[in-house]
């Protein structure tokens, strides 16, 4: 017996049968009619930044940075357009992060190995003594 793929719509809350992209029919048209409105406006002026464009096309910035993140905008074609990292929310043409986060995830966590193998070494001196007595 084949069961009916159902699911809600995470936009409307309506019941939809689930398809790729995880939307209803209504959605789906309502999302398209906005990426074309933001492409006409992208067409028209390649120098807009996030703000400009979704007031042009009158689409929430949330919605562009969906787009830039799932490949639909890419960066390289528009120079002003930019994605927001990921912890501090500064504004980065390319990954998840800045340069500031990516720094600090690093030396965070080189700390912390660092601390690990202080901590081993530690143990390790304190058995060898224990072992000699």
């Amino acid at each position: 017996m084949d069961l009916l793929n159902i699911a809600h719509c995470p936009s409307c809350g309506k019941v939809y049968q689930k398809n790729l992209r995880n939307l209803c029919a209504a959605c789906q048209a309502e999302e398209d009619r906005q990426f074309e409105s933001a492409e006409r406006a992208l067409l028209r002026n390649r120098q807009y930044d996030n703000e400009s464009l979704s007031d042009a096309a009158g689409v929430p910035q949330e919605k562009i940075r969906s787009w830039i993140r799932a490949g639909k905008i890419r960066l390289q074609q528009y120079p002003n357009l930019t994605d927001q990292c990921d912890l501090c929310q500064a504004p980065i043409r390319a990954g998840h992060l800045c340069n500031a986060c990516s720094m600090r995830i690093k030396t965070d966590l080189a700390n912390t190995l660092e601390q690990e193998r202080l901590m081993k070494e530690r143990l390790r001196s304190a058995n060898a003594y224990i072992s000699k007595k």
